[in-house]
C-alpha cells in the first residue's frame, strides 16, 4: 500500500507552457472566424483539457471531461429560454410604457435587478458544471447548495455595498466566498472556511479613508494649478446644485488606486482561513506580484483583440499554483466519489454575460 505523502509532497504544479499553448489558439482563432463564432464552445474546451492535464497534484494531473457541446446546448437553453424572452418583454416595455412615466422607471430598475440576479446565478452554475466536469485519480468535484439562493444573496449584498459606500464590501466577500466554498465537493468530502473579519477591515477602513484623501489632494493640486483654472470653474458652474456630489461621483474611481493592495491581503486571509481535511491552506500574493499578473494579462487580452485570454488564464493557473502553499495529511483513501448530481449541459449564462475567460 502506497505512503501518505508527507506535507511537503502536497504541491499543486502548472506545468503549461505558452508554445504548446499557442498552436490550440491559432486552431481556435482561425475555426471561430470561419464559423462566425460558433466554434468558440469547441475552441474552449480544448483549452480547458489542456490547462487541467498541465495541472498536476502529486504528480498526478487533473482531467477535463466537459464537451463543446455541452457548452453549445446550455447557450441555446440559455438564450431561447431567458434572454430571448427578456428581450422581447424589454422591447414591448419600451413600446407600451410612457418613456417619463414611473411604470417605465419602475420596470426598468426591476429588469436589472433580475439581470443581476441573473449574473450570481451564472457565477455559481459555471463552477457547478466546471468542478463536476474536473477529475483527479478519476474522482470529481461537486456543488452540493443552489444557485438561487447564491444569486439572492449576490444581490443583496452587492445592494449593502453600494447603500453602505462601499463598507460592507468586505462582509460580502467573506460571506460569499464562506458559502460557495463550503458547498464545494471533492468526492464526498466537503471544503470548511473559518474566516473572519477584523484584519480585512482594518485594511478597508485605510483603503477607503485613504481613497479620500487620494481625491482631495488630486483636487487640490488641480486647484492650484493655474492653466486648469477655467475648467475648474465650468465644472463648479455644472455642480452648483452640490459641489461634493461631483467629488462623491469621482471617489469610486480613487478606491481603485487601493483595491490592489487590499485584494493581495484578501486571497491571503481567505486562503488560511480554508481548509480541506486535515489540510490546510496558505497563499503568499502581494500587491506586487498581483498587480504585476492584473497588468501584463490586461495587456496580452488587449493587444490581441481578446484571442490572447488562454495565456493570460494560463498565467493565472501559474501564479496561484506557485503561491499555494498545503499543510497537513491527506489520506485520499477516505475520499469516494461524489454522489451529487452532475449538470447535463454547460454554463450558458456564464457564456452569455461573458464570465470568466476559461
Amino acid at each position: 500500500m502506497p505512503q501518505t505523502p508527507s506535507p511537503a509532497q502536497l504541491r499543486l504544479e502548472q506545468r503549461g507552457r505558452a508554445g504548446e499553448l499557442l498552436p490550440i489558439v491559432l486552431l481556435n482563432m482561425l475555426l471561430n472566424i470561419l464559423t462566425l463564432s460558433i466554434y468558440r464552445f469547441w475552441g474552449k474546451t480544448n483549452v480547458r483539457r489542456y490547462l487541467w492535464r498541465q495541472t498536476h497534484f502529486l504528480d498526478e494531473p487533473l482531467e477535463y471531461t466537459g464537451t463543446g457541446g455541452e457548452l453549445f446546448k446550455g447557450f441555446l437553453a440559455v438564450f431561447l429560454l431567458i434572454l430571448a424572452p427578456l428581450g422581447v418583454v424589454s422591447n414591448l416595455a419600451g413600446v407600451y410604457l410612457e418613456p417619463d412615466g414611473t411604470e417605465l422607471a419602475s420596470f426598468t430598475g426591476l429588469f436589472y435587478l433580475f439581470i443581476f440576479f441573473l449574473i450570481g446565478m451564472a457565477i455559481y452554475r459555471a463552477r457547478r458544471y466546471r468542478l463536476s466536469r474536473t477529475r483527479w485519480r478519476g474522482i470529481r468535484g461537486a456543488m452540493v447548495g443552489s444557485s438561487a439562493q447564491y444569486a439572492l444573496r449576490y444581490v443583496f449584498f452587492w445592494g449593502l455595498t453600494l447603500a453602505s459606500l462601499g463598507w460592507a464590501y468586505p462582509w460580502m466577500r467573506v460571506s460569499l466566498f464562506t458559502r460557495i466554498m463550503e458547498e464545494t465537493r471533492f468526492g464526498d468530502r466537503a471544503f470548511r472556511v473559518v474566516a473572519t473579519l477584523g484584519p480585512l477591515y482594518r485594511l478597508f477602513a485605510i483603503c477607503w479613508f485613504g481613497s479620500f484623501a487620494l481625491l482631495i489632494a488630486v483636487t487640490a493640486a488641480v486647484v492650484n494649478f493655474s492653466s486648469a483654472s477655467v475648467i475648474i470653474e465650468g465644472l463648479a458652474d455644472e455642480m452648483t446644485v452640490s459641489p461634493w456630489l461631483g467629488l462623491l461621483v469621482l471617489w469610486p474611481f480613487f478606491l481603485l488606486f487601493w483595491l490592489p493592495w487590499y485584494k493581495a491581503r484578501e486571497i491571503n486571509h481567505l486562503a488560511a482561513g480554508t481548509s480541506f481535511m486535515a489540510v490546510s491552506f496558505r497563499m503568499d500574493v502581494s500587491v506586487w506580484n498581483l498587480l504585476g499578473l492584473m497588468s501584463l494579462n490586461l495587456l496580452i487580452v488587449v493587444t490581441t483583440l481578446g484571442f490572447g485570454q488562454p495565456f493570460a488564464q494560463l498565467r493565472v493557473f501559474r501564479f496561484f499554483c506557485r503561491r499555494l502553499r498545503m499543510i497537513g495529511d491527506l489520506d485520499m483513501d477516505w475520499v469516494r466519489q461524489s454522489s451529487a448530481m452532475a449538470p447535463s449541459i454547460g454554463e450558458g449564462l456564464a457564456d452569455a454575460f461573458d464570465l470568466g475567460a476559461v
